[in-house]
């Protein structure tokens, strides 16, 4: 009986491992990508994306901001903007509490979440959502 339970044990395992390794989503491509924002307060972040292999830079207001090199994790759907000049989601409020809670958190990433649809949360603690929104290609 307790070899059974040891085979049974193993061949769930196995199959979980084989299923959770195909779960992998496609990287955004090569392209302009407007993120809209639909989360109350975030609005005015809106910002539209250019990505060139993996290299990116924003654009907000008609005016280019900022650019980078882009962090995938294709097995969790997440990338990470890491700007010219360390990470470039940086938080813009100065107090040192905050400044240490954001930093313990990994910073911010970008998860797909599905079609065309995105959330904004710390690469640290994916519990928290920051913001949510739609990806709209140009």
């Amino acid at each position: 009986m307790r070899k059974l339970r040891l085979i049974l044990l193993t061949t769930v395992l196995t199959t979980q491992i084989i299923i959770a390794s195909g779960q992998s989503c496609k990287k955004l491509a090569d392209g302009q990508y407007n993120f809209k924002h639909t989360t109350k307060g975030h609005k005015k972040a809106d910002f539209v994306l250019t990505i060139t292999g993996g290299t990116y830079y924003i654009v907000k207001d008609g005016q280019r901001e900022s650019g980078g090199k882009i962090e995938w994790w294709t097995d969790n759907c997440m990338f990470k903007l890491n700007g010219e000049h360390g990470q470039e989601t940086k938080t813009t409020d100065s107090t040192d509490t905050f400044q240490k809670t954001f930093q313990s958190n990994g910073g911010t990433c970008y998860e797909l979440t599905g079609e065309n649809k995105f959330r904004l949360t710390y690469c640290g603690n994916l519990h928290i959502t920051l913001s949510e929104g739609r990806i709209i290609s140009r």
